[in-house]
Order: C-alpha cells, then sequence, then structure tokens
C-alpha cells in the first residue's frame, strides 16, 4: 500500500474545500427549512413537517460543531429544543420559527463568530415557549434563563415544564461536556444538574464550573433522588444548593430560587 504524504499545502487546501462543502450544505439545508415552513404556513402544521425541521436542526447542530460555528451549533440546538416542545400551533409560531433559521444564516455567513458575551445575547433573544402560572414576583421571563443538564430525556422533559412554569427559560442538554459548553456560551443564570451521569458526575460538572472564572459564580445546584444530606456529596461546594427529584422538587426549587436571588 502506498503511504499517503500529506504537506501543509495540501492540508490546508483540503481544509478550504471541506469547509466550502459544509457551508453549502448547511445552505442547502436552511433553504430546504425555509421550503418546509412554506407548506406549514401554506398547508398547515403537520407531525411531519415538524419532524422534518426538527431533524434539520439537529443536522445543522452536528455541521456547526464541524465548522467550527459554535454560534450556529447553539442556535440550531435551540431550535431542536424549541420544536420538540412545541405543543400548539398558533399564529405566531411561523415567525417563531423564522427567527431561529434567520439567525443561523446570519451566524453562517459572519466574517468572524461573535464573542462568547454576544452569543449569549443571541441565543436568550430567541423564541421560547412559556407557562404563566408561578406565584415567584418579579421574574423576567425573557432574561432569566436555567441550563438544565440530565441524560433522562424524560425527566428533562418533565422538569423543563416545571421550570418554565416558574416564568424562566429553559435550555435543557443530555451530556455534561455539552453542557459545560453550553454553560460557557450562553451564561446562564442557574446550572441545574443531574447527579448521576455517565462521563462525569454532576459534582463533576459544577467543580469544572467553578474552575472556570468566566462562569465560576454561577449560581448551580445538583439534582438526586438520593435525598438532600449534603453529607451524601463530599467535597460539595458551599455555594451549590441540592434539589430532590419527584414531589419535593417545585418545593426545593422554590427555596433555590429565593436563596441565590435568581430573576
Amino acid at each position: 500500500m502506498t503511504a499517503i504524504k500529506i504537506t501543509g499545502g495540501n492540508y490546508d487546501e483540503m481544509m478550504r474545500v471541506l469547509q466550502i462543502e459544509l457551508h453549502d450544505d448547511a445552505t442547502d439545508r436552511l433553504s430546504e427549512m425555509g421550503r418546509i415552513m412554506e407548506r406549514m404556513i401554506a398547508d398547515g402544521p403537520s407531525d411531519t413537517g415538524l419532524s422534518a425541521l426538527r431533524r434539520q436542526a439537529h443536522n445543522m447542530k452536528g455541521i456547526g460543531g464541524s465548522f467550527g460555528y459554535p454560534a450556529l451549533s447553539q442556535i440550531a440546538h435551540r431550535m431542536e429544543n424549541y420544536v420538540a416542545d412545541l405543543t400548539n400551533w398558533t399564529a405566531e409560531m411561523p415567525g417563531q420559527l423564522q427567527k431561529f433559521i434567520d439567525r443561523m444564516a446570519e451566524m453562517l455567513d459572519r466574517p468572524q463568530q461573535p464573542s462568547d458575551e454576544e452569543l449569549a445575547q443571541i441565543v436568550r433573544a430567541l423564541p421560547t415557549h412559556l407557562v404563566q402560572n408561578f406565584s415567584v414576583k418579579d421574574i423576567s421571563a425573557h432574561t432569566v434563563e436555567i441550563l438544565l443538564v440530565t441524560p433522562t430525556r424524560a425527566l428533562a422533559k418533565l422538569l423543563t415544564q416545571q421550570v418554565m412554569a416558574c416564568g424562566f427559560r429553559v435550555n435543557a442538554v443530555n451530556d455534561p461536556m455539552d453542557g459545560l459548553n453550553a454553560a460557557l456560551r450562553a451564561r446562564p443564570d442557574m446550572i441545574i444538574t443531574s447527579q448521576v451521569m455517565r462521563t462525569m458526575t454532576g459534582l463533576d460538572l459544577v467543580r469544572a464550573v467553578r474552575a472556570i472564572s468566566s462562569i465560576e459564580k454561577i449560581p448551580a445546584a445538583i439534582l438526586t433522588s438520593q435525598g438532600s444530606d449534603r453529607a451524601l456529596f463530599p467535597g460539595i461546594p458551599d455555594d451549590v444548593a441540592i434539589l430532590r427529584t419527584g414531589d419535593s422538587f417545585a418545593d426545593d426549587f422554590g427555596k433555590v430560587v429565593a436563596q441565590f436571588g435568581v430573576g
């Protein structure tokens, strides 16, 4: 077998061609999203159309990571979650969904990616589903964001609904490394992480956050079914709260909101 020698020039050219191909692929997918939207506006929403939108958003998230466009990935992830949680199609939905597509197109064609501070502002301005029926006062639903990190999708959906019912925005991710990246990019107002995860524990994730100066002061809570005894979590930072799953979650969350002054 003849070995293939890749020189610096060949590598640079290969990467340039790959970037062009990824850019073209992303552009095609954005165009397809636009066509899906046009069909749903004309014919009404359908499970098929929404599934196609979610699938394209998921693919765009991967392209953003491969292309070196973290902003594109973040926006695509938000759109994927937004479509997944869509339960009621209203007249404003097409315009809301179009905002995600427009922001992705902008990120794709920007000569320079936004700073973490600007990206945080961009993603917080994206549409979100909100339920306004909670007693906590003076919460700005458009500015307060909770990052929820849990590998269990059913639990993520249940807790997302409960947190959104408090008037908060929620960004749910399933992988702790994605959670750390989301914390760095979106700068949430609070992080809630499951204790039991595959690659690291919730406590490990919180410690990682505390070790990064730009996000070390973000309030954090560990989600567990073990109980609220802090002795169960050796080395837990004093400023990290414990949230119990199940019927205790709502009460615990309300106390943590007050404790951290979130909102």
